[in-house]
């Protein structure tokens, strides 16, 4: 396996638990470093459904590390969480700044619509979100997919909890190749 690779995962109260952790577990067992990333500035997190996680870093200190050898950043889901990532200046800077340099940005559940398509961070990606969000996502980028790949805009996304291991796992595909995420897949 590649060495070196490195994954932001932005975390904050009321983030998925599962969408979270799956998104730690399963890059982790591939050999990419997790790095969790607190917006609120508090190291402990709860989750939506009560898992508590402890966060690496705050997100204000990220510009004390070097973002440039990161290769993706993960917005996993949660209405509560995804509507302070939403509102978040220093985070959608980030996101931008991935975006212009190329970087994979994973979204899952309700993040692709509230965060991806409402601050209007990918006006031409296709992405797939939580269907009870569908509306929030323009017509022409909507993909009904589990969870879409677009390629050309380096942006993942999944519908919901239940594709969270699918999403992962096509993140190691992108990054380590189809050979490594079977391996990672068998092992689950």
């Amino acid at each position: 396996m590649k060495k070196n690779l490195s994954v932001l995962i932005f975390i904050t109260n009321g983030v998925e638990d599962i969408e979270t952790i799956s998104s730690i577990d399963i890059l982790n067992r591939s050999n990419i470093k997790t790095t969790l990333v607190s917006i609120n500035n508090k190291r402990e997190i709860k989750c939506a459904h009560g898992t508590k996680i402890i966060s690496n870093i705050f997100l204000n200190d990220l510009k004390n590390i070097n973002i440039n050898n990161k290769s993706a950043v993960i917005l996993p889901g949660g209405l509560q969480a995804s509507k302070h990532f939403q509102k978040n200046k220093i985070l959608l800077k980030y996101l931008k700044f991935f975006k212009k340099n190329n970087k994979i940005i994973g979204a899952i559940c309700a993040s692709p619509s509230m965060v991806i398509s409402s601050n209007n961070i990918f006006p031409n990606a296709k992405m797939t979100g939580y269907l009870g969000l569908k509306n929030l996502i323009p017509y022409q980028q909507w993909k009904k997919y589990p969870v879409y790949w677009d390629k050309r805009y380096k942006l993942l996304t999944a519908q919901s909890v239940k594709y969270a291991i699918k999403f992962n796992l096509k993140l190691i595909k992108i990054l380590l190749g189809e050979k490594i995420s079977i391996k990672i897949e068998q092992e689950l």
